[in-house]
């Protein structure tokens, strides 16, 4: 035992944990329980801690201290001829199933001081969880309403969807009912023009004089009635090519196939005719591209949208020039306008759903934000910079992934 009295400065026993036999203990133990080491040695470790104190070691501490966990500045009250002593206790697994358990006597002040620090601590410890707690609640908050917006948002956007798809339709269906009767004029035009030439041919053969040729004005009859049947049948094939247009336009979007992005672009050009005209000159810089794998009523919207913005930006007269390029790994699309622009902040939020810098009721803020989704949706990007003043540029990408390649059939 004496080995032991260098390594326990303090007072100490030592025990087996299965069976509690006391193997080993200090002078200064026994001489404070007033027990000789003999006394104590082999006996049950429960004889020297009171009723209490045993019932809170197997219902607190055995339980720990067989999974190897130490138990610290616990309170434990041991048994001597001059009555309970109270010590503030560490038990530390030694291995081979044994414990050591150092102490030191405690007095009320020592004791109380160390439940105020322990309390202490543990006020400390829940107040950091619930600070905790309280930060989390307010990111949940926060990304609760963040979600909250996303899904307004998207829930308009669906809206306006669904009305562009029904004025569409609508649009669709006045295209295809304007091509029948367009069919039956464009088809009496052309037999009104044959009726009307072998007419001329026939008076050009008859014997009618010059005089009475002269007196019917019959050289201008003859230049004007050719010039307006050629002039009605420009104007029919015009509405033909609107409608051919408007019906390519209005396609069921969700269908991808291979198309020519500039035959796109034209097509959507003819459908804004009447918006550019007189204020806005096209100019093109076409590169020879191959098709693109893609639905292309979305890319057509995608270029509306794009056009529309640009054309609305020109107040008096203007230039909206459209460049295209293919490099090693995407096909690319500028459009650039000299429309007034947007500073620094209005082109930082260009691109966010339902942003307008137009009056109330002219535009819903989705144009820009509607092809950012579609471009990214296929693997692209759309970027924009502008400068107040100056103009806007697009810029537009498609991956190489959709780009056909030499050899290669649509399908």
């Amino acid at each position: 035992m004496h080995s032991h009295e260098s390594k326990w400065p303090l007072l100490g026993i030592e025990f087996d944990l299965t069976d509690h036999q006391i193997t080993d203990v200090t002078n200064r133990l026994c001489l404070k329980l007033q027990k000789t080491r003999e006394e104590l040695l082999n006996q049950s470790f429960d004889i020297v801690l009171s009723s209490a104190s045993r019932l809170y070691f197997l219902s607190a501490m055995q339980t720990k201290l067989q999974k190897g966990i130490d138990c610290e500045q616990v309170t434990l009250y041991f048994r001597s001829a001059a009555g309970n002593i109270m010590c503030l206790c560490d038990a530390i697994c030694q291995g081979g199933g044994k414990v050591a358990l150092t102490m030191i006597i405690a007095d009320r002040h020592l004791l109380l001081e160390r439940q105020l620090m322990s309390e202490r601590d543990e006020t400390n410890s829940i107040n950091n969880e619930l600070i905790k707690r309280q930060h989390e609640l307010f990111e949940q908050k926060e990304e609760k309403a963040r979600l909250l917006s996303q899904m307004e948002s998207v829930t308009a956007e669906l809206l306006q969807t669904e009305k562009l798809a029904a004025l569409g339709q609508m649009a669709a269906g006045i295209a295809h009912e304007i091509n029948n009767p367009v069919g039956y004029i464009q088809s009496n035009l052309n037999t009104l023009s044959q009726y009307a030439q072998r007419l001329i041919n026939l008076i050009h053969r008859a014997s009618v004089s010059d005089k009475q040729k002269d007196a019917s004005d019959f050289e201008f009859l003859e230049a004007d009635l050719l010039s307006l049947l050629n002039e009605t049948q420009e104007g029919v094939q015009r509405i033909t090519q609107i409608t051919r247009s408007l019906t390519q336009f209005t396609r069921r979007s969700g269908l991808s196939d291979w198309c020519d992005v500039h035959q796109q672009i034209d097509t959507t050009l003819k459908i804004m005719k009447n918006e550019l005209r007189g204020k806005v000159e096209i100019r093109r810089q076409f590169a020879e591209l191959p098709e693109v794998y893609c639905d292309p009523a979305q890319i057509s919207q995608v270029f509306l949208n794009i056009l529309l913005n640009a054309a609305q930006a020109i107040d008096r007269f203007g230039y909206i020039n459209i460049v295209t390029e293919l490099t090693d790994d995407k096909l690319i699309i500028k459009i650039a306008d000299t429309g007034c622009g947007m500073d620094t902040e209005t082109a930082n939020r260009a691109l966010e759903p339902f942003f307008t810098t137009k009056p109330e009721g002219d535009g819903t803020g989705l144009g820009l934000s509607i092809s950012y989704s579609i471009m990214r949706s296929i693997g692209g990007d759309l970027r924009l910079s502008s400068e107040h003043g100056k103009g806007t540029e697009v810029f537009l990408s498609f991956p190489a992934s959709l780009v056909l390649k030499e050899g290669e059939h649509g399908s």
